[in-house]
């Protein structure tokens, strides 16, 4: 099978769990699981197409892009926030591929919200997926820590990122688990869509 993931395609030959850093997406075919962990303020959005036995994982940072360099400023900023609020401030997180202190906003599109629906939605429609099919599950957003900001916490303000663009694009979401104060990581079964979703210090459930 193919992998698509945001630099790269890949030949796979047998069904396998295919791992999604932070800021990172990739795209599997059937028999397939996209796993992912580390979701403190992050979010993570799980696209899937069945009827194609296509499914997405993405694991973003930050709500949106900045456009013009104080607001690309502000998000450097805040992706520093965001990685220490990531699986608790655990900092192995930090070491997850494709996650650099000093990444160009503009060069990386998995790490925000808006740009990672884009380009994941387009690599789903490279491998097969019919985008009027496609639905989609969410899950992160926590509040790890405290801020007094009048504009929400990193974790809220993703939430509504996600939800924004997947509506903006005719994605209807059909099951969330958001906010919160704990982690969470993530396993999505590319065959039938089902992304199973493990809190820290609880159980599993299935959305």
């Amino acid at each position: 099978m193919k992998v698509y993931t945001n630099d790269r395609t890949t030949d796979r030959s047998s069904a396998e769990r295919v791992k999604v850093g932070v800021a990172d997406y990739a795209v599997a075919e059937s028999g397939a699981e996209l796993v992912t962990s580390g979701l403190g303020s992050c979010v993570g959005i799980a696209l899937v197409d069945t009827d194609a036995g296509v499914a997405g994982l993405a694991h973003a940072m930050l709500p949106e892009a900045g456009e013009g360099g104080s607001t690309a400023n502000k998000d450097r900023s805040t992706a520093s926030e965001s990685r220490r609020e990531t699986d608790g401030g655990n900092p192995a997180a930090l070491l997850e591929p494709g996650v650099a202190a000093d990444d160009d906003p503009s060069e990386d599109e998995a790490k925000y919200v808006d740009t990672a629906v884009r380009g994941l939605l387009q690599a789903m429609v490279d491998a097969g997926a019919d985008r009027s099919r496609i639905e989609a599950r969410v899950a992160g957003g926590s509040a790890m820590f405290e801020f007094d900001s009048g504009a929400g916490g990193i974790g809220e303000r993703n939430v509504a990122a996600a939800e924004e663009a997947l509506t903006a694009r005719g994605i209807p979401i059909v099951a969330s688990d958001v906010g919160g104060d704990h982690g969470r990581s993530l396993t999505l079964d590319a065959s039938t869509g089902a992304l199973s979703v493990r809190r820290a210090h609880d159980d599993t459930h299935v959305l």
